[in-house]
């Protein structure tokens, strides 16, 4: 039993004394009304505010909530990882495609002059290429024609191209929407030009010309391939007026053969296009390695 005891010599309300350890505990027991089952039951239970609420329950609300807080943050985890593979997949398909249109375009650069042309060439070769990946048109803000090469720079002796295009992300991470993504590629000119300060001419040759060239415009480097008659072929003469005859290589005499290819300048009628006189396999090299080929009466 608990009881307070007023002082008699100060009349004020305020001063009680009680016995703390006593009133408390029946407080506590008063107030949440907690009443042990029978310790032979199989899961002990508390009585709460008059209903039976179980010590099983109360730990899976536990494990629901824990569940509910760490869940999305695995799932964010496991698609921000997929995420950065996905960037480097783009990237490597990017990049070859850098690497491509730049030895691409330092092997023109000797015939290009202009770095406005070079770069015309630059962005040609670079996007031919990039059309064999399709993860770029699927990835990349604006697709294909996203990644732009608007930084690239045509100076001096080297092809400085430089990619850059923006990645979006799959979840949005407060203010961050995606990531700019920017890549180069350098090849240096093929213009002859030595790293010693010295220079030398280049040439250019057939894979079975006789003749190197000057100049890759040469009328016998860029052929103008025709159809006429086998009829006709007699009285055609070709640009320096000269004779048509048979190719030894591809025409069969009695073929049966009505139509026959020839060039602007070339000295012979050809049966098929696939025959190796209608093509050119062109190679620039120094003109100190030309060996015993002689200069193209057109270009040298």
């Amino acid at each position: 039993m608990s009881f307070c005891r007023r002082s008699h010599k100060n009349d004020n309300p305020l001063d009680v004394q009680s016995f703390p350890k006593q009133v408390n505990k029946e407080k506590k027991i008063n107030e949440y009304d907690i009443e042990a089952v029978p310790q032979n039951s199989f899961s002990p239970k508390l009585r709460l505010f008059g209903k039976k609420t179980s010590l099983c329950s109360r730990h899976k609300g536990s494990y629901t909530l824990e569940a509910a807080v760490i869940i999305p943050i695995l799932a964010f985890f496991f698609v921000t990882i997929l995420f950065f593979f996905r960037v480097l997949q783009v990237q490597t398909q990017v990049q070859e495609a850098l690497d491509y249109a730049g030895r691409k375009t330092a092997c023109v650069a000797s015939s290009v002059s202009s770095e406005a042309g070079l770069f015309t060439s630059a962005e040609g070769y670079f996007r031919k290429e990039l059309e064999q990946y399709p993860l770029t048109e699927r990835f990349v803000k604006g697709g294909r024609n996203g990644v732009t090469l608007l930084q690239s720079d045509m100076k001096d002796n080297y092809v400085s191209l430089q990619a850059s295009y923006y990645m979006k992300v799959p979840v949005s991470f407060f203010t961050v929407k995606g990531v700019t993504i920017t890549q180069g590629s350098r090849s240096r000119k093929w213009t002859g030009d030595r790293t010693d300060g010295t220079t030398e001419d280049y040439v250019y040759v057939t894979e079975h010309g006789k003749v190197y060239h000057r100049d890759r415009k040469c009328h016998y480097l860029d052929l103008s391939i025709q159809t006429v008659n086998i009829a006709q072929i007699k009285g055609l003469r070709n640009k320096d007026g000269h004779k048509y005859y048979a190719c030894s290589d591809c025409v069969v005499t009695n073929s049966g053969k009505k139509q026959v290819f020839i060039t602007d300048y070339g000295t012979c009628y050809h049966d098929s296009l696939s025959c190796s006189g209608l093509k050119r396999t062109i190679y620039l090299i120094p003109i100190s390695e030309v060996g015993g080929r002689g200069p193209c009466s057109k270009c040298g």
